[in-house]
């Protein structure tokens, strides 16, 4: 494509494909979510040292370092891209078993050594899904009572998100969803935390840390979708999932999260995706985002704004958060690793 400086039909075409193919809504819009993801697809590995410092290092080399390391059986977290504690610890393990200086930075001979003894025939991440499961397994069977929740409510003031017909925004609703789950958890025992408050927007990241940092059990944000088509309608919910490696406890909880809400509203079923919003990339716990309906949609817009559909949209979330702690299944779904794993 010639470079014009021109935002014109091929570059919109070229941004959708791009978001598809990073996990991420193809709405053609360069947000803040597809502008990090553009600048962390420009890194390969070798082209920088990586190591683990304040800021964390993020790109796609961290990914691919991290996805090694994984195949070798050095547990360097979700293949998420970024350089945190884990991946650090992974490198140093790595190092050990090669011979090579202790420092916990992948560097020139380290990133050599790896691609010398990478193992083409394991599946990727297979050593850090086990550790997942085993987590899951602790997590699980511990029911509602005492477990920290953090209610993501998106958006807020300054990016209150999508606009319905009627003026309403997807912040607006985010909220009042939020705020009934909040109460419900408290009331069932659980110690639930909001992300956000009715006046602050913190970004993405900002949420996840705040997750990581609180050390809540589960993530469940409450969104909104959005169509040009005023047609379109019903509930999907989403789960980290990239090339070679998913969040299992994210998958089981989105799908039990899903069939919940179809039951409760009786929405169309828009399903339950994979996608790499930092909410579910960057958190070390099951996390998803729940949208259960289109604000686009008039009729789904008036339903959401109903108070009874939204104490039967908070209920259903309360039941599937309690059904995934109690180490529910569901039935005839198995979780599998998004694109060919090598």
């Amino acid at each position: 494509m010639e470079t014009d400086g021109r935002f014109g039909p091929q570059t919109l075409a070229a941004i959708r494909r791009f978001q598809r193919e990073r996990g991420l809504p193809a709405d053609g819009i360069v947000g803040p979510e597809t502008w990090r993801s553009l600048v962390e697809a420009g890194w390969r590995l070798g082209d920088r040292l990586l190591w683990h410092s304040r800021r964390m290092m993020r790109g796609d080399d961290v990914r691919d370092l991290q996805h090694r390391l994984n195949q070798l059986g050095f547990d360097a977290s979700s293949e998420d891209g970024v350089f945190g504690p884990l991946a650090r610890a992974a490198v140093e393990e790595f190092q050990r078993n090669a011979g090579l200086n202790v420092d916990g930075v992948a560097g020139t001979q380290t990133i050599a050594a790896l691609r010398r003894v990478r193992r083409q025939h394991q599946s990727g991440g297979v050593g850090v899904r086990l550790r997942q499961r085993e987590r899951l397994r602790n997590l699980c069977g511990q029911g509602l009572v005492g477990t920290r929740i953090l209610v993501d409510p998106s958006h807020g003031p300054g990016d209150c998100g999508h606009v319905g017909p009627s003026g309403v925004t997807e912040a607006e609703i985010a909220w009042q969803l939020a705020a009934r789950l909040t109460a419900r958890l408290s009331a069932r025992g659980a110690q639930p935390i909001l992300s956000r408050g009715p006046a602050t927007n913190p970004p993405g990241t900002q949420r996840a840390r705040l997750a990581n940092e609180q050390g809540v059990e589960v993530v469940i944000s409450i969104g909104l979708n959005a169509l040009d088509v005023p047609t379109a309608s019903g509930a999907a919910t989403y789960y980290y999932g990239v090339p070679h490696f998913l969040s299992e406890g994210g998958f089981r909880l989105a799908h039990l999260v899903q069939e919940a809400l179809l039951q409760a509203v009786a929405a169309p079923d828009c399903r339950v995706h994979p996608m790499s919003w930092s909410i579910l990339r960057q958190t070390r716990m099951p996390a998803i985002v729940t949208e259960p309906g289109f604000i686009t949609s008039p009729t789904d817009e008036q339903r959401l704004l109903q108070p009874a559909r939204q104490d039967r949209l908070a209920e259903a979330l309360v039941g599937a958060l309690e059904r995934f702690l109690q180490g529910a299944q569901v039935p005839g779904v198995a979780p599998v690793a998004i694109g060919a794993v090598g």
